[in-house]
């Protein structure tokens, strides 16, 4: 469809209502029909045009996906007309803030990351608790999206995709530099400062990650060596602000992170670089020696070299992370959920935008997102039963085996490891804190780690 090649940065479409017609009934035996009467159509039910606004924007594999489940959808319900737009992250939550605010223009279905705690305070997502067949999803995806720590029992949002938490490495300045990746996959923190102040020396930066046009990547640098220290239900409290970060074991964390810093962890443009381009300066200018990221990381990474992608034959190393010698999490890979979707109160029509959802869980689709953005699902599926065939792959423009070596390496290095989540949602001023201090002021070298420590803990969420 036309609109499923938009791509909006700025507000502008309006919700379609539903409008029914109907003949009335004669009291009475009306005279017969003239020829031209009989002739004139019966007025026909107008179609529900459901508004889908997504994330996603440059990210092609994962709009086929969706488009997908859109046009099967329609197949399936010829009086749904679902009208999919495709957006930046940062455009599309202020488009939804300025519509909902207004109480005009707002779609039906949109993107929603489970962080953005404020609009379920301000009502304005519906409960899908009864909506989605909850069984179909792995079981931590029952988790995100819920906020029953902070008042609100509903579950708001629906998953396709589970991320996992990766540590990645360019195996060729490994090898210009003489680094030699321990036998499991994991160097020990002292180890990897070392790499880090020796990349630096050499004119790489440790990491590609910068925090141009979001609000977290700078904190993976506490967060990885906060999981591996203190195991993830300690990690979940710390993350979640429901435990004082004054502990000799955050302030250990805290501090190895500004070490990081000092030897030379970030690019020169950290603060300016956007996901998008950090993501080219570490698989296509080869600038940086490791980069922390989840899987999504194949979105944008994964696509035409024309387009931003990277060369298919470059392979990238993965590591586990790097592990402390008391460390409760050394061996355990830190999960969590990508941005999904919710149905916005404003809807005329909750229970189609509801069903469409429910739709898009079924095991086909699972397997469909994985085959087609190498990214892990949340929605359970039987890769015998429920691979999509390889003509389907085909028409969506899947090369088989491309990626083969990506996967490869991800059960080398992951594969027998045991994975857990933090489900515990920020409440809103702890979640400022975080990007105050963890994000922006701790990596730029603004503010001292017991400054940080202040931040968080004047934030906390168990007041």
């Amino acid at each position: 469809m036309l609109w499923r090649k938009i791509f909006v940065p700025v507000v502008g479409l309006v919700v379609l209502a539903m409008f029914l017609s109907a003949c009335a009934v004669p009291a009475t035996p009306a005279a017969a029909p003239t020829e031209a009467e009989e002739a004139t159509p019966a007025p026909k039910e107008e179609k529900i045009v459901i508004q889908w606004w997504s994330h996603w924007a440059n990210e092609p594999s994962k709009r086929k996906v969706i488009e997908k489940i859109a046009d099967d959808y329609e197949a399936e319900h010829p009086n749904v007309s679902i009208e999919v737009t495709w957006w930046d992250k940062n455009p599309l939550r202020d488009a939804i803030r300025s519509t909902m605010t207004a109480g005009e223009g707002a779609p039906d279905i949109t993107t929603f990351d489970s962080g953005q705690i404020e609009w379920v305070e301000a009502g304005w997502l519906l409960d899908l608790t009864d909506a989605l067949p909850w069984d179909n999803f792995i079981d931590s995806a029952k988790f995100d999206g819920t906020y029953p720590n902070l008042g609100y029992p509903g579950h708001y949002k629906f998953n396709i995709a589970s991320t996992i938490y990766m540590l990645l490495y360019n195996p060729d300045i490994f090898a210009e530099l003489g680094i030699e990746v321990p036998e499991n996959y994991q160097f020990t923190v002292d180890e990897f400062l070392d790499v880090v102040r020796k990349c630096h020396e050499a004119g790489y930066a440790g990491t590609a990650t910068a925090i141009g046009n979001r609000p977290y990547p700078g904190v993976w640098a506490v967060q990885y060596p906060l999981w591996t220290l203190v195991g993830p239900e300690e990690f979940d409290k710390y993350n979640a602000g429901l435990k004082p970060w004054d502990t000799p074991e955050a302030r250990r964390v805290l501090e190895y992170s500004v070490q990081l810093r000092d030897a030379g962890l970030w690019p020169d443009t950290f603060a300016t670089m956007t996901i998008d381009e950090f993501h080219v300066y570490f698989h296509t200018q080869r600038k940086a020696c490791f980069m922390f990221i989840p899987t999504w990381y194949t979105g944008r990474a994964f696509k035409p070299v024309e387009e931003g992608g990277q060369d298919p034959n470059w392979h990238f190393g993965m590591l586990r992370y790097p592990a402390w010698p008391d460390g409760k999490g050394n061996d355990i890979l830190w999960a969590g959920f990508e941005s999904g979707y919710a149905v916005l109160s404003s809807t005329k029509h909750p229970d189609v935008a509801k069903d469409i959802l429910a739709f898009a869980a079924q095991p086909k689709y699972g397997a469909l997102w994985t085959a087609v953005t190498n990214i892990p699902s949340a929605i359970k599926y039987d890769k015998e039963k429920d691979w999509p065939s390889d003509e389907l792959l085909q028409e969506l423009g899947v090369e088989p085996g491309k990626w083969d070596w990506y996967w490869e390496e991800f059960n080398k290095v992951y594969g027998g490891m045991s994975t857990a989540i933090a489900p515990t949602p920020r409440c809103g001023d702890f979640k400022d804190a975080v990007v105050t201090a963890l994000n922006e002021g701790l990596p730029e070298g603004l503010i001292t780690v017991d400054e940080a420590i202040e931040i968080l803990n004047k934030n906390l969420c168990t007041k």
